[in-house]
């Protein structure tokens, strides 16, 4: 449970100090202040990193002034945002410390001299335009003052001897993917400091339960930056939450309504971002330009893909990386090698890449690397690699870009970008999305045959499992065409499955089973493992269907077999909860209860496999008669199957609400 806002504790009158007192209240951070506070009493040099607007200068100084009167005797604010002459650096700690300059000495060893005798504790706060001069002036009097520790706040680390740092991100936002309740929502950090700065500016102000979900999307498209909620905080009075949230695409003229009091770089987040832009050199600026057409997470190799155009090999890309992610500019993706732009980031270097007349080049390598990228969804449909599919979907918001990119120039490429996206959006459960995606693709003349075939055979795909089997049949009919005049065997056998999945739905059980037997003799003569697997599973489940249980096992278990070796999770999902409807028609019901967990416990990733998972153990219960738990069961799978967009297969609904009205 998140902690209430406290004021940060004043300095015992013992200790000395020229913090400047509070005129708000400090929202948060208190694993941050803790991990500082541990941090200082074992280190003598930490730095406070972070992006534009994440509340460095704020920690710090709610950090010093949670100081001991055991720990130091005089806690010394030395602010450098308005230094601009490196020279100027040593008498700005010195005027901090009320010292005058004499003739006979030079500063340096005033400050020297005075800070030697005592415990003081000096925050260094902004070094980020002055990074070598603090550098050089931290390792400097921490050498020659044993008592003397130094709290710094950076956009990037001093790397000097002895120094530590603490990353500082944004305030926790909720998952706007998850279904979060109003009261949970309301102990989240980044909402609390939005509803407290809008109280300053409407002392009346209310949060209704109906706007609190607006708040966590606001809050979510922001990133959590403290400086960024409190500038949308502002415009309470003249507008609704959602109204604020909808103008987060233009937040760069909205954000703007600093202090006037306020440091420049703090007035609008614009300002923010532009310190940080300005102290880049110019080969890292234009990196970050490039790297702001990926919207989300990406990799080295897409980095290496957008920065080739710029003439950039594949060690300099990385160098370059490095560079950004210790400016804070770049921000890791939990513990893999990826990265990503803050979107307010991502937004300003967009617009610097437009600036710079580099959008069409940008635009043209990252759509020729997801273009191949996207080349296994055509060229082996039933079996793409696992890591092609996972990165597709990684890239769905970066494909979704380039699609509007090629639809604007009638590329050829549209096509297949297009069924990459629909496809990344389906494994996501959105399958309205994914048709939408396609419909508007293939309504443009633009794409080869082969790209279109692919296309148009998930479209069949998506229509049939949403219930639309005309529509389905239809498009799976005219997609085996195009691929049978292509003379295609991957296309062929992909359209074939699509056609049997949709013809079986539509209660076609003959047709059905006469495509996926020649789906599965086809797939073997192409010798891949991992289409055959998956044509096989369908194989069994018709053959289920038809009342032939043992040779529908067998298949299944051959398919389960080649998914385990190939560590395909969900098509093995997909082969268990075939297997556990086997069982259930044998009346296996142990058996069948542990296919249907293995299933939940494997298979988190992809949400598909789950509902069906959940409905075979509501049957299990219901034969067991268990009605409690079979109704439970079942009511539960229902939002999942809801949110995927999944109709599912008629057949196996069947045999769920058959069962469960026997159990009643």
């Amino acid at each position: 449970m998140a902690q209430p806002a406290t004021k940060p504790a004043r300095p015992t009158a013992r200790i000395v100090h020229n913090l400047p007192a509070e005129r708000d209240s400090f929202i948060g951070r208190q694993h941050e202040l803790a991990k500082v506070a541990r941090l200082l009493r074992k280190h003598r040099l930490l730095t406070v990193m972070g992006s534009a607007g994440a509340g460095k200068t704020r920690l710090a100084i709610a950090a010093a002034g949670r100081v001991e009167r055991a720990d130091t005797d005089r806690v010394l604010l030395v602010e450098l945002g308005s230094v601009t002459d490196e020279q100027l650096l040593v008498q700005t700690v010195a005027a901090a410390a009320g010292l005058n300059e004499h003739s006979d000495e030079p500063i340096l060893e005033t400050v020297v001299a005075t800070l030697k005798t005592m415990r003081v504790l000096v925050v260094l706060d902004n070094c980020e335009h002055l990074l070598e001069a603090c550098a050089k002036l931290a390792d400097t009097v921490l050498s020659r003052c044993p008592d003397m520790r130094i709290l710094a706040t950076s956009r990037e680390a001093l790397r000097i001897t002895g120094e530590v740092t603490v990353r500082l991100d944004g305030l926790a936002v909720p998952d706007t993917g998850r279904d979060v309740s109003v009261n949970s929502l309301r102990r989240y950090d980044s909402i609390r400091l939005f509803v407290d700065r809008a109280k300053e500016i409407l002392p009346d102000f209310r949060l209704p339960p109906a706007e609190i979900h607006a708040v966590g999307a606001l809050c979510t498209r922001l990133d959590g930056i403290p400086l960024a909620i409190e500038l949308a905080a502002r415009w309470v009075p003249v507008l609704t939450v959602g109204e604020i949230c909808a103008r987060l695409d233009s937040r760069f003229d909205l954000l703007v309504l600093g202090g006037r009091a306020t440091p420049n770089r703090q007035r609008s987040l614009r300002e923010a971002i532009d310190w940080s832009y300005h102290l880049l050199a110019p080969s890292e600026q234009r990196v970050l330009r490039r790297l702001s057409v990926f919207v989300g997470a990406f990799d080295l190799d897409a980095a290496n893909a957008v920065c080739a155009a710029d003439g950039l090999d594949p060690v300099t890309t990385l160098d370059m990386l490095s560079r950004l992610r210790a400016k804070s500019l770049l921000t890791p993706v939990g513990t893999t090698t990826d990265f990503r732009l803050l979107e307010s980031i991502r937004l300003y270097a967009r617009q610097r890449l437009a600036e710079a007349g580099e959008e069409d080049s940008t635009f043209e390598a990252l759509t020729s690397w997801l273009a191949g990228l996207a080349e296994p969804f055509v060229t082996a449909p039933l079996a793409v690699p696992r890591n092609i599919r996972v990165q597709a979907a990684e890239q769905a918001g970066s494909l979704r870009i380039a699609c509007d990119w090629t639809s604007t120039r009638h590329d050829d490429r549209h096509v297949l970008l297009a069924t990459a996206l629909s496809i990344a959006d389906a494994n996501q459960g959105f399958l309205a999305d994914a048709r939408k995606v396609l419909h508007d693709a293939l309504s443009q003349p633009q794409g080869s045959p082969r790209d279109r075939c692919a296309a148009i055979d998930r479209a069949g795909w998506y229509a049939g499992f949403q219930g639309d089997f005309t529509e389905g049949v239809h498009a799976a009919e005219e997609a085996l065409a195009i691929a049978r005049e292509l003379d295609d065997p991957a296309l062929i056998t992909n359209c074939l499955r699509t056609l049997a999945c949709v013809q079986q739905m539509a209660g076609d059980f003959e047709p059905a089973l006469a495509n996926r037997t020649e789906c599965v003799r086809m797939v073997r003569e192409l010798g891949d493992p991992m289409a055959t697997a998956t044509c096989l599973v369908h194989l069994a489940w018709s053959l289920s269907l038809l009342g032939d249980q043992e040779r529908a096992r067998v298949l299944a278990e051959e398919s389960l077999a080649a998914c385990r070796e190939h560590r395909a999770v969900s098509r093995a999902a997909e082969a268990l909860n075939v297997l556990g409807g086997i069982a259930i028609a044998d009346d296996r019901l142990d058996e069948a209860e542990n296919r249907f967990r293995e299933v939940l416990h494997t298979d988190a990733k992809y949400p598909h496999n789950r509902p069906t998972a959940i409905e075979g153990l509501a049957i299990v219960a219901a034969r067991r008669g268990q009605q409690k738990r079979a109704l439970r069961l079942y009511h539960e799978a229902q939002p999942m199957r809801r949110a995927t967009g999944l109709v599912g297969d008629p057949h196996w609904l069947r045999k769920v609400t058959d069962a469960l009205a026997l159990s009643t």
